[in-house]
C-alpha cells in the first residue's frame, strides 16, 4: 500500500507574519557553523514567523539550518513597544524546504526543551491568535 504524502496535524495552526530572528542553540554550536555569508549579527539571522502552534512554528530564512538541528526563535510584537518577546523558545528543525521564488527556506520545527515560561507564551500566543484574553489580535 503506498502512502498518500498527506500530513495529519493533531494541533491547531495559525498563519502568521511576524519578524523574528534565529541563531543556533548553544548546544548545537559545535555541530552546526554558519558561514560567513549568513549575516548573522551576534549569531543571530532575521527570519519570518509565517506559522504557530501549540507544538511548534514555522519560519522562512535565507539562512539554511540543517533537519535535527535545534534553534533559539525570538519575535517580538512590532505594533508594540514592550521589550518582551511573544515568544522566545527553541525549536528542533524538522523540515526544510527550498522555495521556488527566492533563495530561501520553508523551515519547520518542534518546540524543544519548554519550561513554564515558554509554555505560558505558546498559550498566551495562542489565546492571541484565537481571538481571546486582553491581548488578541
Amino acid at each position: 500500500m503506498s502512502k498518500s504524502g498527506l500530513i495529519i496535524r493533531s494541533n491547531e495552526r495559525h498563519e502568521v507574519s511576524l519578524p523574528a530572528r534565529a541563531r543556533v542553540a548553544f548546544s548545537h554550536t559545535e555541530i552546526v557553523k554558519l558561514s560567513n555569508g549568513a549575516g548573522a549579527k551576534d549569531g543571530w539571522v532575521e527570519v519570518h514567523l509565517i506559522d504557530f502552534s501549540r507544538a511548534g512554528i514555522g519560519i522562512v530564512s535565507t539562512t539554511f539550518f540543517p533537519r535535527g538541528s535545534i534553534l533559539e526563535i525570538e519575535a517580538h510584537d512590532p505594533e508594540s513597544q514592550d521589550q518582551e518577546a511573544l515568544i522566545n523558545c527553541q525549536m528542533r528543525v524538522m523540515r526544510v524546504q527550498m522555495t521556488d521564488r527566492r533563495p530561501a527556506y520553508l523551515i519547520g520545527g518542534a518546540f524543544s526543551e519548554t519550561d513554564d515560561k515558554v509554555d505560558s507564551q505558546i498559550s498566551a500566543l495562542m489565546d492571541r491568535l484565537n481571538g481571546e484574553g486582553e491581548n488578541h489580535a
